[in-house]
């Protein structure tokens, strides 16, 4: 339950960051309010007499403002490290075969970089053993507010197994729900960077290791 916990708030925290009023993210804002509320309850009750109400907001406010910076400080992810599921059959992933995952990284297109969490993902491997991470972002926007426009469309990871470090299964907890998942961590030419990917069930998760671990040792024979 806890761990849930903390992914509703990582979700509800990364909207925040992901949105923007003008110029402002959202994210920024809801400290910003909370950090005010906070000050001007401790004016009021300095001024008139504190309550147990005002103690109460006040500590409110500053939890609130504190879950925020700590979302943020974890990219917006619970991810819990577990063995991978070990199914008696786990069939190979051919070339070109895509899988429909959720993923979690630094993703790029047209020279612009954006870290998205847990967008709809297309992962294969191509003929000469990269792998493609795809994913489609669908920005909503109001009058302004909401995700900027200019990020909507794919975004893409190209990882080559050869720069892959380290891949580690386990669960990711978003939202109200926890997933099966892997991370990889891998080297880019701006330092190491990790990706979370999250799968529908225990069998597709085993499959993705198994492709990512069979890759990443053929490529350093």
């Amino acid at each position: 339950m806890c761990h849930r916990f903390l992914g509703f708030i990582c979700a509800i925290a990364y909207a925040l960051q992901r949105s923007k009023l003008g110029f402002l993210r959202l994210s920024i804002g809801a400290i910003l309010l909370c950090l005010f509320a906070a000050a001007y309850t401790a004016w009021r009750g300095w001024v008139q007499g504190f309550a147990w109400r005002d103690a109460a907001l006040i500590a409110l406010c500053f939890l609130l403002a504190a879950l925020l910076f700590w979302a943020d400080r974890r990219h917006y992810l619970i991810f819990r490290p577990r063995p991978a599921p070990s199914p008696e059959v786990i069939p190979d992933l051919v070339a070109e075969e895509k899988l429909f995952l959720r993923g979690s990284g630094v993703f790029e297109v047209n020279n612009m970089s954006r870290y998205l969490v847990e967008v709809p993902v297309v992962f294969w491997t191509t003929q000469l053993a990269e792998h493609i991470l795809a994913a489609k972002v669908r920005a909503f926007n109001l009058l302004g507010v909401g995700v900027p426009t200019e990020e909507r469309g794919w975004w893409y990871i190209f990882l080559e197994p050869r720069h892959v470090l380290e891949i580690e299964p386990g669960e990711l907890c978003f939202g109200l729900r926890c997933r099966p998942a892997v991370r990889v961590l891998y080297q880019t030419k701006k330092g190491r960077q990790h990706i979370h990917l999250s799968c529908e069930s225990p069998a597709q998760l085993a499959r993705l290791v198994k492709e990512l671990r069979a890759k990443a040792e053929a490529a350093v024979r």
